[in-house]
């Protein structure tokens, strides 16, 4: 048995893992990638790639921190997408600059509810969004058939697939495959600390293990005796997709809820279908719910905000997926921030959003800084652990029927 040499082994390839990964390797550090599946599955492929703002939270008065952490992530994605950050995003793209809210024509907010104050509230946390006259409306709109008022807010919608290749595909030799509850043996020391992990009869040393695993990490730090004082929270959802779209559009159908009465962004299937893929409160449900009601509850969010698209023509179908983070102190609700929990030298780290991945990159990294690990600039041939591939979108592996 050999042993081998790094300086962070990460477990956990979504978006946190990702980003942290780029920014390490960018750095120099010796760092090892470790996934069970496929890079990008699970909670990061089947995001909606946006990159949140924070404005849907003023529309219900709640400029809280939430709604102030998330209003400066746009700024910090859109470093990257230049090629100007720690991480670099030049290579991923852009599905949409911008996205609108959608009040009804009747709705008691449709245009008081944004007066002068909303605008306010909005500017509070730094967002820049305007009404938009009917005749600046995109072309989408007036298809759909909407009639009501529109906000236009600087929303970046990312396709997460260039997004995972953009983090990914400079360091892919060192992204590996391999199971962290199943194919991983950890051996601790008497206080915990992680000395050292056997994988095929390799042994693993490293300076720090990053955990950015979403549900497996607290089943882990509990087996490694590392989870006192964790509590994560999980957050059904049952997404919804429909094939055959009529257009492009990235929208927020709203009311009186923080939450959309239902958010749609735009992609294109590997086939060239346009694929609605369906966010908000429709697929606020457990995964084991009828997937009958998601497409009940979009038919009836289209037919109110947008009645010209004939559903006759499409398909649907659904994703179940549970959204992982740490324990908010209010029940239900986010936390205000990405999730980090260290003990000795092994860091469990959840973003929370998409958006949060920079901060949760910016602690772990402070974290390595105040513990004194530095960039070691060497590299390690990992090539006796299989090599990752990439997941495929969940409307390309899906099974598409029409709604009865």
């Amino acid at each position: 048995m050999s042993t081998l040499k790094a300086d962070i082994v990460i477990c956990g390839a979504g978006i946190a893992g990702l980003w942290l990964f780029n920014y390490l390797k960018r750095k120099g550090f010796n760092a090892l990638l470790l996934e069970n599946d496929a890079i990008g599955c699970g909670q990061t492929i089947a995001s909606q790639g946006i990159i949140h703002s924070g404005l849907k939270y003023v529309f219900t008065g709640q400029v809280n921190e939430l709604a102030k952490s998330i209003s400066a992530m746009p700024a910090l994605w859109r470093k990257a997408l230049k090629g100007e950050g720690p991480v670099d995003l030049s290579a991923a793209n852009v599905t949409a600059t911008s996205q609108h809210f959608l009040f009804r024509s009747g709705f008691k907010g449709s245009v008081t509810g944004f007066g002068a104050d909303l605008m306010a509230k909005a500017g509070s946390i730094g967002n820049n969004a305007r009404r938009i006259k009917k005749s600046e409306w995109p072309a989408s709109l007036t298809e759909v058939g909407f009639s009501g008022t529109v906000l236009s807010m600087d929303e970046l919608v990312l396709d997460m697939q260039s997004v995972l290749h953009a983090l990914a595909a400079p360091y892919q030799e060192s992204i590996r495959k391999a199971d962290m509850l199943k194919d991983i043996d950890f051996s601790l020391d008497h206080s915990g600390n992680i000395e050292r992990v056997t994988i095929k009869n390799q042994t693993i040393i490293a300076k720090r293990y990053v955990f950015t695993a979403a549900s497996a990490n607290k089943i882990l730090a509990d087996r490694l005796g590392h989870g006192t004082g964790l509590e994560t929270q999980v957050r059904p959802l049952l997404m919804g997709m429909m094939q055959n779209a009529p257009c492009e559009l990235f929208a927020h159908c709203m009311e009186v809820s923080p939450k959309p009465v239902v958010t749609i962004t735009t992609h294109r299937a590997i086939d060239g279908k346009l694929i609605w893929y369906l966010g908000g409160s429709v697929a606020e449900r457990s995964k084991d719910s009828d997937p009958r009601d998601v497409f009940a509850a979009a038919q009836k969010a289209f037919r109110k905000y947008m009645p010209s698209v004939d559903l006759t023509k499409v398909s649907w179908s659904t994703l179940p997926i549970d959204r992982v983070e740490g324990k908010s102190k209010v029940a239900g609700h986010l936390p205000n921030s990405p999730t980090i929990h260290i003990w000795r030298n092994a860091i469990y780290g959840w973003p929370t959003k998409l958006s949060f991945s920079p901060i949760l990159t910016n602690q772990i990294a402070e974290s390595l800084s105040n513990a004194g690990v530095k960039p070691s600039g060497q590299e390690t041939d990992w090539s006796f652990l299989p090599k990752c591939s990439f997941t495929q979108t969940p409307w390309d592996l899906t099974i598409w029927k029409h709604a009865t």
